[in-house]
């Protein structure tokens, strides 16, 4: 007897072992990954941070040799 069930033009096919597998294999490295950043941050002490120096004192300069002093630079109000 036929089945009444109309079949269909596309089969689902099945992806094979090795897909699984290495798709099984990707994410446990990236498991392994991820659990070794996060014992690497929380016990791994960071470098110092860098720490900005002041500001410097200006040069000198000399007049009478036709040196000129550097303007200073005016900040603006930051509008």
């Amino acid at each position: 007897m036929k089945s009444k069930r109309p079949t269909s033009r596309y089969r689902l096919r099945s992806a094979g072992t090795g897909l699984a597998v290495r798709t099984a294999l990707f994410g446990l490295v990236a498991i392994a990954g991820a659990a070794w950043a996060l014992v690497q941050h929380y016990t791994h002490e960071p470098p110092p941070l860098r720490v900005p120096v002041g500001p410097r004192t200006a040069p000198t300069y000399d007049a009478d040799a036709g040196e000129i002093p550097v303007p200073e630079v005016l900040q603006g109000d930051g509008g």
